[in-house]
């Protein structure tokens, strides 16, 4: 009895780490939908284009006014829709191809690079932590030559101040905004200093609550895409010309897409944090950690991104 009793136990354990390695078969998760996904991956088609970031940016608000085109199909996920989250090249899920492509829709009428008609249907998804990840530009080049990549940048002040709010409310901190930027300006100083120190661990690079103020210097992540990318296939975005010029944004991003111009119906503001004021002395100190750094991201991107206030 204790024999059987210890089997049973046994054979729970392996199912369960079975199902922890499987998540695609895990019962708690099955879906007729996914199901199907799956069943049909090797008929559909991989992304024309991908948000590759910057998170609290205006990402979630970009690609919600996107998919509203007649000529753009949405990526499928296990939540929503507008929210096509995937993470597939960071490998959080899975490096299964045929998994990435059971999100897409299976397009009988697709575009082409070559395609000037500007009436074919194309698809693509936005994944807000790409930019920041070391390894992400390759795999992605290795898979997708060709894709078109969008990067919409806002001032890293407000980004930061964005992201750290965000995190408190998911329990990552605990502290105030200025001993949370204190403790990373220290962490900063440590791997200048004794580059010993560093974890060497590409997945930390893009691990949001600890690095709320690196996220901000774009340079150094876009400087990495553009080694491995052609320029002519990343879209540079100002969020505030998303936020104040949606029309002209929105008609930039169709033509870097190849497709018709069209007039999105909703475009309210989407994933909108609510925060009080930055104390004016720690956005002063951030206006000068920033500033060089923002003056090395217009040379490199020939952009005019004024956000030294």
């Amino acid at each position: 009895m204790v024999s059987l009793s210890f089997t049973e136990n046994s054979l729970k354990r392996q199912i369960k780490l079975w199902l922890n390695e499987n998540p695609q078969v895990n019962p708690y998760r099955f879906s007729f939908e996914k199901l199907y996904r799956r069943l049909t991956s090797r008929l559909r088609n991989m992304p024309d284009f991908i948000i590759i970031g910057a998170g609290r940016a205006g990402t979630t608000a970009l690609y919600s006014y996107l998919i509203q085109h007649p000529s753009i199909v949405a990526a499928s996920t296990d939540n929503n829709e507008s929210v096509a989250d995937l993470h597939f090249f960071e490998y959080l899920i899975s490096n299964n191809i045929q998994w990435y492509k059971s999100h897409f829709p299976i397009l009988f009428y697709k575009s082409s690079n070559n395609n000037k008609t500007k009436n074919s249907f194309i698809t693509g998804e936005y994944t807000s932590t790409y930019m920041y990840h070391p390894d992400v530009p390759k795999s992605i080049f290795n898979l997708l030559p060709k894709i078109k990549l969008i990067v919409i940048l806002r001032n890293p002040i407000d980004k930061a101040y964005s992201t750290y709010y965000q995190q408190f409310e998911f329990g990552e901190y605990t502290t105030s905004f200025e001993e949370t930027i204190n403790t990373e300006f220290r962490r900063i100083a440590l791997n200048k200093d004794f580059s010993e120190l560093d974890s060497n661990n590409p997945d930390f690079e893009n691990f949001v609550a600890h690095n709320i103020i690196r996220h901000g210097i774009y340079a150094d992540y876009l400087e990495h895409w553009l080694e491995i990318f052609n320029r002519k296939q990343i879209l540079i975005l100002n969020s505030d010309d998303l936020k104040k010029l949606t029309k002209e944004t929105l008609g930039h991003v169709f033509n870097f897409l190849n497709i018709s111009n069209c007039d999105i119906t909703n475009t309210s503001q989407v994933n909108v944090g609510k925060y009080p004021p930055m104390n004016k002395s720690t956005r002063k100190k951030l206006i000068e950690f920033y500033k060089p750094y923002n003056q090395r991201l217009n040379k490199l991107l020939g952009t005019n991104f004024n956000w030294d206030n």
